[in-house]
């Protein structure tokens, strides 16, 4: 049986949260003061600790330190209550490492929504400690891939804050897997039974202003609240009860409705449209931006206080660039599933697409393999659109290759064995002197990949430098 330890100095919320715990499963030790939680802290180790804010001889966040690492060397879920919530004893409480916190009253169907989620003893811990640790060395965390220092930074953050109930703030470029972050944080949650809501600020502008307004599409409406709201319909906020809400582009909200998001958070209720009577929520909030935090608060695309809010548990994603050899690793990860996607939709007996052309494009049912060339390109090009940018680009070097993936670069090579890159050609009368069709040929590279050396000198087939040294006696001549 779960044990419970309840920190409270009012006799009646004693009673009642003892009766609930009981009632829920749980056998409770009860403390009136931070003195007698230290004693009964000394006799045993507790599931859950429950524990008001302000107690008569000190405050609750004085007994964290106090708490010992649930074997085998889990955190302790800390909920914490109070009476007089703020931004700030939020804010306070998520970085002092506690789990959740409530308000007085308390609401008892969270606190049992919470109490449910509270893992019992020993219960797969040291199974999913092993099997991380296993899938990690392999670069493999959850849904995410990755081997490199930068990332495992990223994996470090994640395990710590997946099985919290903190809002969280996930950012970086475009493309650097923001939403695949989010879905890990919620499948290693214990809110990963629930729903997943996803959802793009963008894309929330656009339906408002097809007539529902946008608090009806976050918070939901009641029957009649304005003209076309024939019933009661839940927002999103509803349908991520019991598990996670995840919110990409949070900039492009309305800051009203970011004051509006950042109440739900803080009170944990909201009203819907039309309605005259506050709603108990029970959702994890995770938002994300391209934008970087401080620049989107400076620029007033992003509350401050919101943002104080959710910076409390933040995560920076870095670009592909940074990220060493992750590249080549996501690249041959993204054409083992084409290949397998091919042999599923396909006969997977390898004998091209039945049509006879025997050109090797559009195959069904084939496995294409790997050149090393192609490994190069994927590690000396500098990604721009990142983790996005190479599944989209490695899926069309994919569906141009014959057996074998060669280049990166295999969509922009002509049928007639010139090139031809992103739709333009070099056309070279005969007898032009070659230096000249050289530098023909470098301008109209360059031009084709937006000036990005690297690439250009991949696509030329000489190294950064030969085409940094080539470049230089261009200008000279």
């Amino acid at each position: 049986m779960p044990h419970a330890l309840i920190v409270e100095d009012d006799p009646n919320s004693l009673s009642g949260l003892s009766a609930i715990l009981s009632a829920d499963g749980f056998s409770v030790d009860t403390a009136a003061t931070l003195a007698e939680a230290r004693a009964a802290l000394a006799r045993f180790i507790p599931d859950v600790v429950l524990v008001d804010l302000n107690l008569p001889d000190g405050g609750g966040l004085e007994l964290l330190p106090n708490l010992p690492a649930q074997p085998p060397g889990g955190a302790l879920p800390v909920i914490v209550m109070t009476g007089n919530a703020t931004v700030e004893s939020a804010i306070e409480g998520l970085r002092h490492g506690i789990w959740d916190y409530l308000l007085k009253p308390v609401n008892i169907p969270r606190l049992r929504s919470l109490l449910a989620r509270i893992p019992r003893p020993y219960e797969l811990t040291e199974e999913v400690r092993a099997l991380r640790t296993t899938l990690r060395e392999l670069g493999r965390f959850g849904p995410m891939l990755g081997r490199s220092n930068a990332i495992q930074h990223v994996y470090d953050a994640l395990e710590q804050l997946a099985p919290t109930e903190s809002a969280i703030l996930v950012h970086g470029e475009p493309g650097t897997g923001k939403e695949v972050t989010a879905r890990t944080l919620h499948q290693l949650s214990r809110r990963r039974k629930g729903p997943f809501v996803l959802c793009d600020a963008r894309s929330l502008v656009a339906e408002a202003a097809s007539g529902r307004p946008l608090a009806s599409v976050l918070f939901g409406h009641e029957r009649g609240a304005f003209a076309g709201a024939e019933q009661r319909e839940p927002g999103l906020v509803d349908q991520a009860s019991g598990g996670t809400l995840f919110i990409d582009e949070l900039t492009e909200l309305p800051r009203d409705q970011q004051e509006a998001l950042l109440r739900a958070l803080d009170s944990q209720t909201f009203m819907r449209v039309g309605g005259n009577s506050e709603v108990g929520t029970d959702f994890r909030l995770i938002a994300a931006t391209r934008v970087p935090p401080r620049d989107a608060v400076r620029q007033g695309a992003l509350h401050e206080d919101l943002w104080m809010r959710l910076d409390a548990a933040a995560i920076q994603l870095p670009p592909l660039r940074e990220r060493d050899e992750d590249a080549a690793l996501l690249a041959i990860a993204c054409i083992d599933e084409l290949n397998r996607q091919s042999h599923h939709h396909g006969n997977g007996n390898g004998n091209g697409n039945g049509n006879g052309n025997g050109n090797g494009h559009g195959i069904s049912g084939t496995t294409r393999l790997i050149a090393p060339s192609f490994i190069r390109e994927c590690l000396t090009y500098d990604w721009p659109g990142n983790v996005r940018e190479l599944h989209e680009r490695v899926k069309r070097a994919w569906q141009a290759s014959g057996e074998v993936v060669e280049t990166l670069h295999a969509e922009d090579t002509s049928g007639s064995g010139g090139r031809d890159v992103n739709g333009g050609r070099v056309q070279v009368t005969v007898g032009t002197p070659l230096a000249d069709v050289e530098e023909m040929l470098i301008r109209a590279t360059l031009d084709a990949v937006g000036g990005t050396r690297h690439r250009a000198a991949s696509l030329l087939g000489i190294s950064p430098k030969t085409l940094y040294n080539k470049l230089q006696r261009m200008r000279l001549n």
